[in-house]
């Protein structure tokens, strides 16, 4: 293996978390799609579309779940991001969105353990 792909293999991270009241496995998301996921939440922020910006996490929440070997779950078998917001109440969401941040941000400490 070259250096450069060596340099692009991905980090093929997952864990086990509890979302929603359901288990399911959590990849860690690349630095480029949470800065992209950043930029659709604050574009739908600066516009005044709140709708918007949880429609953005609850895209972010679908595209980090994956089976046990880090393989995303094809959109078929996964609500739309419109059906997760309408199934669940504030709280259980911003809860579903700190468990994901928590484990894609992770701390140095974090990064140690594994």
């Amino acid at each position: 293996m070259n250096l450069k792909s060596a340099l692009l293999k991905p980090d093929s991270h997952t864990e086990k978390h509890t979302l929603f009241g359901t288990e399911v496995y959590l990849r860690r998301l690349t630095v480029g799609e949470l800065d992209r996921y950043e930029k659709e939440r604050k574009a739908a922020f600066d516009a005044g579309d709140y709708s918007g910006v949880t429609l953005a996490g609850a895209g972010l929440i679908l595209s980090a779940i994956c089976d046990e070997n880090g393989t995303p779950i094809s959109a078929e078998n996964l609500p739309t991001a419109e059906e997760l917001i309408d199934a669940h109440s504030n709280p259980v969401f911003v809860d579903a969105m700190n468990t994901l941040q928590k484990y894609c941000y992770g701390t140095i400490e974090d990064a140690k353990k594994n």
